[in-house]
């Protein structure tokens, strides 16, 4: 569409770097791809693999100056919290989440700094400004979903060490 159409109301630039961004996260999951199927998974993998997670979405983020933080793909943060504890891991819990309260701090500042400027942003009225409560709402919001991931890693680790676990039978509720 971007080479072969001269249609004005696409927006060339946005379609451009969301390219950009899709082609470089599908390179990283066709390498992950190759690195699990030769059953080559250093130590270090996962935590790559997470952090490149976090930039892709922080760069998706900042594709369009007009949404930034206003689109509702900041939601994509927390996506990245809840694949952590597959791997059951509670360090890489610890760092998706911290990575992710990172990540979603810089991209913000990117978009105040870099993308709309300073004086634009915090002009009175400005339409890009994001409420200072909701920022902090939603880094709370990060950090409570990690909590959430680090215990769903030590439920699984106390069944794989077997602890017992009981589980409320519904015929004696009803």
């Amino acid at each position: 569409v971007f080479v072969l159409t001269d249609d004005p109301t696409l927006r060339y630039a946005y379609n451009l770097k969301v390219t950009s961004v899709v082609l470089a996260w599908s390179l990283a999951v066709g390498t992950l791809h190759v690195c699990l199927s030769r059953r080559w998974v250093p130590p270090a993998l996962k935590y790559v693999a997470t952090f490149w997670d976090l930039a892709m979405v922080s760069a998706l983020l900042l594709a369009d100056r007009n949404a930034g933080p206003h689109s509702p793909l900041i939601f994509l943060y927390f996506l990245v919290i809840a694949a952590a504890p597959l791997r059951l891991s509670i360090r890489l819990v610890y760092a998706a989440t911290l990575g992710a309260m990172a990540a979603a701090t810089l991209m913000m500042g990117c978009y105040v700094f870099a993308l709309i400027g300073s004086t634009d942003y915090y002009a009175p009225g400005s339409p890009w400004q994001v409420p200072r409560p909701s920022e902090i709402v939603f880094l709370l919001s990060l950090g409570a979903a990690g909590l959430l991931a680090g215990q769903v890693v030590r439920q699984a680790q106390r069944l794989v060490q077997g602890y017992p676990v009981t589980v409320e039978d519904n015929k004696e509720a009803a």
